[in-house]
């Protein structure tokens, strides 16, 4: 996966507990050609003040639907390879992207995904 561009698009909406942890997190991946476009749907909180030190471009939704976010983060975006992340999830190892996107060579795979783990804390609701 060598020269290829990354763009990974983090969808936010008062992510402000989470979105540092989880660009410290993709800022810190072995694989580093990346770009990261934040796709915010008007935070009230401090989503878009801890994002801003971080080396992300954002860009701003009203009307949110979560296929519509991701569309503008890729009409927004440069690179070869686009991944979805939420901006709560926290990779738990530096290669978590090269992992992720290393049999993107291969001419017979079109997609991959990773799974999400949930913390100690998260509701039973929100595991699956």
């Amino acid at each position: 996966m060598k020269n290829k561009k990354v763009s990974i698009i983090i969808r936010t909406f008062n992510e402000g507990r989470w979105i540092s942890s989880c660009l410290r997190s993709v800022f810190d991946q072995s694989y580093d050609d990346i770009e990261i476009i934040i796709v915010d749907n008007n935070s009230t909180d401090k989503t878009l003040e801890k994002a801003s030190l971080f080396e992300v471009k954002v860009v701003k939704i009203d009307d949110y639907f979560p296929g519509k976010a991701i569309n503008l983060g890729v009409e927004n975006s440069s690179g070869d390879i686009i991944v979805c992340l939420s901006a709560h999830c926290i990779a738990k190892s530096n290669d978590w992207l090269h992992n992720l996107i290393r049999n993107l060579d291969n001419p017979n795979v079109a997609g991959v995904y990773g799974k999400q783990e949930p913390l100690s804390f998260t509701p039973d609701s929100d595991k699956r």
